[in-house]
């Protein structure tokens, strides 16, 4: 099978888009989704507000990639985690760190937010939301869950696996962006060690 190689368009394009993401996530970050401009953006990036045109329809459109190429990274992580374990335990431990890892991207818990905040308001983008979080770890798929984590316990007041995984996201997030107003009693470490807690509280790991 022949495998067609990029031509130079095609590569200078690629760069543009990796340019124009990496600005956009540093704008939205720093002004918020409906405080940011795309002129700023394409300054940034060192092109053209044209180029941003070029690559996408508009500020929502690039949000959107930009959420979604993050997410990407992030589905790519996990897989790659879990296909250097063989054992539920080596499972556990590698879910633990990819959600401690979460504690150190300040900026994604400040996209997510705004990403849910942009959803809450065009609930037309509510979808899309939900089906690139589902995919980061098959967090709506119990049985999925349970060969990757083992089966959560029975019982009245027990939580499955997938409300456990659902749950871990938005509570680091929520960490992380405190950690930003009381930077000093909720330090980095602390926040691990409270995630941590509270990884072992949901998935309900004996404690060690």
């Amino acid at each position: 099978m022949t495998v067609k190689t990029a031509n130079k368009h095609e590569l200078r394009t690629r760069e543009t888009r990796a340019l124009l993401l990496q600005a956009a996530e540093t704008i939205f970050v720093r002004d918020g989704y409906e405080g940011a401009e795309l002129g700023e953006i394409a300054a940034l990036a060192g092109r053209t507000k044209g180029a941003i045109y070029a690559q996408f329809k508009s500020k929502e459109d690039i949000f959107l990639a930009l959420i979604e190429e993050r997410t990407n990274c992030y589905r790519a992580r996990m897989e790659k985690i879990l296909a250097a374990s063989t054992t539920v335990d080596g499972n556990m431990n590698a879910v633990r760190n990819f959600f401690l890892e979460r504690t150190e991207d300040q900026a994604w818990s400040l996209l997510v937010l705004e990403f849910k905040l942009f959803a809450l308001r065009h609930p037309e983008s509510k979808k899309r939301l939900q089906t690139l979080y589902a995919g980061i770890l098959y967090r709506t798929d119990e049985k999925k869950l349970a060969d990757i984590l083992g089966a959560a316990a029975k019982g009245k007041d027990a939580i499955s696996r997938a409300v456990a995984v659902q749950t871990l996201g938005p509570v680091i997030s929520a960490l992380v962006l405190e950690s930003q107003l009381e930077n000093h009693l909720m330090n980095k470490n602390v926040i691990k060690k409270v995630a941590n807690r509270i990884f072992d509280a949901l998935l309900e790991v004996p404690t060690r």
